[in-house]
């Protein structure tokens, strides 16, 4: 899955804007993801002034299907949702995966930054860093990592 933004928020709101409209279901579902981020209203609010200035001049990505919000919230929900023993081991386990294959200034700098908002940003950098032991490759990415595995060229 190709990121559509730089954060899972971002990614949202070209999901959102896919075919050229905002729904109010849409806005509500976006509502049930800033929740599950724990996204205050200005940290939601600057992400979607910055994506609304890009839908303005045209360079704003836009992508998915009918329903592709609605997966990508649950993917997103479930991921925050588990035990933080389990997310934090999938968010290492990426990172080392990452470093295994060979991880690049600009594919961490990406991943970093979707994993921060996921709140994944340590538990990432220690896997990336083999910070304790270390762990097995991931053999399949949860799809609310998919896009910092393909920022860190895991997934083709």
């Amino acid at each position: 899955m190709e990121p559509l933004g730089r954060t899972p928020f971002e990614h949202a709101l070209a999901l959102a804007w896919y075919d050229d409209k905002m729904t109010a279901t849409e806005f509500r579902q976006l509502d049930t993801l800033q929740e599950s981020l724990k996204l205050t209203d200005t940290e939601r609010a600057v992400i979607e002034s910055d994506y609304e200035i890009r839908l303005a001049e045209g360079t704003a990505l836009r992508g998915g299907e009918e329903n592709s919000l609605a997966k990508w919230i649950d993917a997103v929900r479930a991921l925050v949702a588990v035990e933080k023993d389990i997310s934090s081991n999938l968010a290492r386990r990426l990172g080392g995966t990452a470093l295994r294959t060979g991880i690049t200034q600009g594919g961490w700098k990406s991943a970093n930054v979707w994993m921060e908002q996921l709140g994944l940003a340590e538990p990432f950098a220690e896997g990336c860093w083999m910070v304790g032991s270390p762990l097995p490759a991931l053999s399949a990415v949860p799809l609310a990592l998919a896009p910092a595995a393909k920022s860190l060229s895991l997934l083709e």
